[in-house]
């Protein structure tokens, strides 16, 4: 299940945005590929090479920037992220940008630690649409689109493993916090 868990728009994402476009993001997704040892990641690249995608590097138009707090943007913003909802224990939070004419087909965040990971609980997952809504800018989760969310939206999924994707046909970047 996904719950809405309130605005964080008391944070500047503009500023945050900002600082990212102002650095090359930590790495293009996606950063792993078939073949690659992590349980999981070959259900996800089988359904990607059966559909035909391409990644960026590739000639296609899957790809996404992503950056990384205490890096790109300031450890601060998760900081207080994380106190605003009362999370305390979260493992990962990173910004993903997806750029005009690009996407992030179905999947679910595969992790480099995913043999561990995979023995614990389902662990809870967040996503912040922290961009104002711009036309074009998609993202979808199990069964819900999310699309004009207000700039701050934030949204409480019940395992870090549900199938998600996103889209760009808009004409600017769109910027989301993903954290677990």
């Amino acid at each position: 299940m996904i719950n809405f868990l309130g605005n964080c728009g008391n944070i500047d994402w503009d500023s945050v945005i900002a600082d990212c476009i102002n650095h090359e993001p930590e790495f293009i997704g996606p950063s792993h590929s078939k073949g690659d040892n992590l349980p999981g990641l070959d259900e996800v690249a089988n359904l990607w090479e059966h559909a035909g995608y391409k990644n960026l590097d590739q000639g296609g138009t899957v790809g996404w920037g992503m950056y990384l707090p205490g890096k790109q943007f300031e450890q601060s913003v998760i900081d207080e992220f994380c106190k605003m909802f009362q999370i305390e224990d979260l493992d990962s939070a990173w910004i993903s940008e997806i750029k005009p004419g690009n996407f992030a087909p179905v999947h679910w965040d595969v992790n480099d630690n995913e043999e561990e990971l995979s023995k614990l609980p389902p662990k809870a997952r967040y996503h912040a649409h922290i961009g104002a809504p711009k036309f074009g800018h998609v993202f979808i989760a199990q069964d819900q689109c999310f699309y004009n969310q207000a700039q701050g939206d934030t949204f409480k999924w019940d395992d870090r493993k549900y199938w998600h994707a996103g889209s760009n046909c808009g004409l600017v970047s769109k910027f989301i916090l993903n954290a677990w």
